[in-house]
């Protein structure tokens, strides 16, 4: 008769189905490593009175909704728009010229905001496809800057020594007159307390030799060497039947305008141009209608017409295949003064692109307003020359000085656009860019923001 196997043992208490009880400590002789002991947290933060800190979060009705630029344009590869050929109506005139514009019309996707761009042209460069969100909302802080001479970008060296020198004359050359109370506590914060600051640099320090310093660097800077000089002639009225008297007025420092879009499109802020326009829309919520949304200069109707207009025009060169587009020149001057005290003034002219976002365009260390030209005031001594021709100037003294004024500021633009300008304004310049990618360029007065004397 067979003998039964014995009962199964109970589980050892160290099998698997059983935790494993916590390892002993081991000897100091013992080849296995003490575990780390997980730190103990850090003691909350306290505030004054010894209570524990709180977190406080905003309401969401209090939390800024940062802006978002619009979607950039696919690549051709995921879109395929169906091209459209544009025949102009001049063409029926000469049939052995036919200019055939090709528009690629197409469509981006709503971004978080519901707005979407519509192209009539597929731009051969997007700024949006690389803008950050930041940088819509996010002003430039950085010291270092750039002076646009020529073609070339030059950095402005500073002519003090050291950057702690530079901090103090800064400070002296800076705020009221009179260093009240206020004006130590921002030397201090501003410039004892300032990272940069180094007070054995301050050693020999004189203020009146880095003041020379300063004057000297001014006198050779590339800025100032960029400008030339000019003298404009205006016609005075004689008072009578003779023919008016020509004064001449000296002192108009000029950039050439020509060289000025030249050098925007070759410097690395060409990067956000954009250079095809577009019409902004937003999705209404209700998810039916679109609204037409207006916030830059570049979709805005006049410049769509514009660059469709630039598209037909001719160029000096009948065999250029290059692509054509829009320097939008915004201009602005106001003569403004220099000090709080004195005559002392200026009457600067500028020149902006809208080819630029305004999120760019109003940042001051963004270098897009582009210094043209300094109108010169009436000099003292025309007073003395018009009151020895003019027969009525001692009853009409007020009405002659605004009509010099007046002649001025149109003398100075008949010389600001000079024929280089009107051929590149009807014929285009080759430029190229700094992209790598020639282009044709026209430019397109669009806005002149001004005052009362140039009214």
């Amino acid at each position: 008769m067979p003998i039964p196997p014995p009962p199964p043992s109970p589980p050892h208490p160290t099998s698997a189905l059983s935790p494993s009880p916590p390892p002993l400590p081991s000897s100091p002789s013992s080849p296995h490593r003490i575990p780390a002991l997980p730190l103990p947290p850090p003691p909350p933060a306290l505030s004054k009175v010894g209570r524990p800190l709180r977190v406080r979060r905003l309401p969401a009705r209090y939390q800024d909704i940062y802006p978002e630029p619009p979607h950039p344009v696919p690549s051709s590869s995921t879109s395929n728009p169906t091209p459209t050929v544009s025949t102009p109506a001049e063409t029926a005139v000469i049939p052995r010229m036919v200019r055939l514009i090709v528009r690629n019309r197409f469509r981006t996707s709503p971004n978080a905001f519901g707005l979407w761009k519509d192209y009539r042209y597929r731009p051969s460069q997007d700024p949006d496809a690389f803008i950050l969100p930041e940088d819509l909302y996010r002003p430039n802080t950085s010291a270092d800057y750039t002076i646009n001479q020529g073609r070339h970008e030059m950095e402005v060296s500073s002519p003090y020594r050291t950057k702690s020198v530079e901090l103090v004359m800064n400070w002296q050359n800076t705020g009221s007159s009179a260093k009240s109370n206020e004006e130590i506590n921002r030397l201090v914060r501003d410039v004892l307390r300032h990272p940069d600051f180094r007070l054995d640099e301050l050693e020999h320090f004189n203020a009146a030799r880095e003041n020379r310093k300063a004057d000297a660097a001014d006198e050779i800077s590339p800025f100032l060497q960029s400008f030339t000089h000019a003298n404009i002639s205006i016609d005075v009225p004689s008072g009578n039947h003779s023919p008016p008297h020509s004064v001449s007025i000296p002192g108009l420092y000029f950039r050439k305008l020509t060289t000025l879009i030249q050098d925007a499109f070759q410097s690395p802020i060409s990067r956000h141009f954009h250079l095809s326009p577009f019409n902004l829309f937003r999705k209404h919520p209700d998810g039916d209608t679109d609204e037409r949304v207006y916030s830059e200069l570049y979709d805005s109707d006049i410049f769509y017409d514009e660059h469709d207009n630039v598209q037909r025009a001719p160029s000096d060169d009948p065999t250029c295949k290059r692509e054509k587009v829009v320097a939008a020149l915004m201009f602005w001057s106001d003569a403004t003064h220099l000090a709080t005290f004195g005559t002392a003034k200026l009457w600067p002219v500028y020149l902006l692109f809208g080819n630029l976002s305004k999120y760019i365009r109003m940042k001051p260390n963004s270098g897009a307003t582009k210094h043209l030209a300094y109108i010169p005031p009436l000099p003292d001594s025309l007073q003395d020359q018009l009151k020895r021709f003019h027969p009525k100037w001692d009853t009409q003294q007020k009405g002659i000085l605004t009509h010099c004024r007046r002649e001025l500021m149109h003398a100075v633009w008949r010389f600001l656009l000079d024929e280089d300008f009107i051929h590149m304004h009807m014929y285009g310049m080759v430029v190229r860019c700094h992209d790598g990618v020639e282009r044709r360029i026209y430019p397109r007065i669009f806005t002149y923001s001004a005052d009362y004397p140039e009214k």
